[in-house]
């Protein structure tokens, strides 16, 4: 996979995923500059302090197994917060109030609506 990932100069473009701790290590060890995504796995309601010992750039939080400390926890380490996922305008609407930077849907036209109204009343 890494062959192919420097083949198509993609190291900039591409992240790994996984919850378990032990690839988690592996992955920071052999492959430091491919960023890492922590998952759940085993650990639902310690996947930010996984994400931060293994210096994970993203979460991908599961609902609903994760609260507002968690998120405000990784975005204080730097890390961007995926939600796994959300089909349901209210809820995103939620999530993005929480501070949630990634929306995993299967319905992009309905949420991408929510998002856009959303982003049209965030300042920066």
């Amino acid at each position: 996979m890494v062959e192919l990932i420097r083949k198509y100069d993609c190291e900039k473009y591409v992240y790994f995923m996984a919850g378990d701790a032990a690839l988690l290590e592996r992955l920071q060890r052999e492959y430091p500059h491919i960023p890492r995504c922590c998952g759940a796995g085993d650990g639902k309601w310690d996947i930010v302090d996984r994400a931060i010992e293994y210096r994970c750039k993203k979460v991908q939080l599961f609902k609903p197994y994760f609260n507002q400390a968690m998120i405000d926890k990784a975005h204080a380490h730097g890390i961007i917060c995926n939600v796994f996922w959300s089909d349901d305008p209210a809820g995103t609407e939620k999530f993005l109030d929480m501070g949630i930077d990634v929306i995993l849907t299967n319905d992009y036209n309905l949420i991408s609506q929510v998002v856009a109204k959303k982003e049209k009343y965030i300042t920066y």
